[in-house]
């Protein structure tokens, strides 16, 4: 199934999503409007110092659950907001730093775009940010079990969830009018 959203998140954590469905047929396109305080995850944008960062990331995802908390943290973070240079800079610094994560120096998304991929995995379930190498932005995340469920008759690794992230803009508002 396919979904385009945009999406729109204010500093106190009010937004607004627009999803469309594809193929279009007779599903409905979906307005959701967010009052302040009814997002989750942290008030403000993102941190541009590491330890806040970290702090940030542990509200959405505790860094209990190990090594895949920092990237489906800053997946949650990242697919709301559009970090600054600092902010970049703290995101590096904490992905270097996160115990259990894997470099992969060129990876292509589903656009056809090269970036560098970040990843962890837990439970064989791989998390994986696709960032772009010039500017940090987040191209995609994806979610794949490496293994099949037992029963199942798909062969190797397989996706079960991926975003893809085309555009990143900065606007006073979500009127499209």
């Amino acid at each position: 199934m396919l979904f385009e959203e945009q999406r729109w998140r204010a500093d106190d954590a009010s937004g607004r999503v627009i999803s469309s469905r594809y193929p279009g047929g007779n599903q409905p396109t979906d307005d959701s409007t967010y009052y302040p305080g009814q997002l989750d995850g942290p008030i403000g944008p993102i941190a541009a110092d590491p330890t806040a960062l970290t702090a940030q990331i542990d509200t959405t995802q505790p860094q209990f659950l190990g090594p895949t908390a920092v990237i489906r943290g800053l997946a949650s973070l990242l697919g709301w907001r559009t970090p600054n240079q600092a902010a970049r800079t703290a995101i590096l610094t904490v992905l270097r730093d996160a115990p259990g994560i894997t470099y992969h120096p060129s990876v292509t998304d589903r656009a056809g775009r090269t970036g560098i991929g970040v990843s962890a995995t837990a439970d064989d379930i791989r998390f994986l940010l696709i960032l772009n190498p010039s500017t940090g932005e987040l191209l995609a995340y994806e979610r794949a079990a490496l293994t099949p469920p037992a029963g199942s008759d798909r062969n190797g690794a397989f996706v079960d969830d991926y975003h893809l992230y085309l555009v990143h803009t900065h606007t006073t508002s979500s009127d499209n009018s």
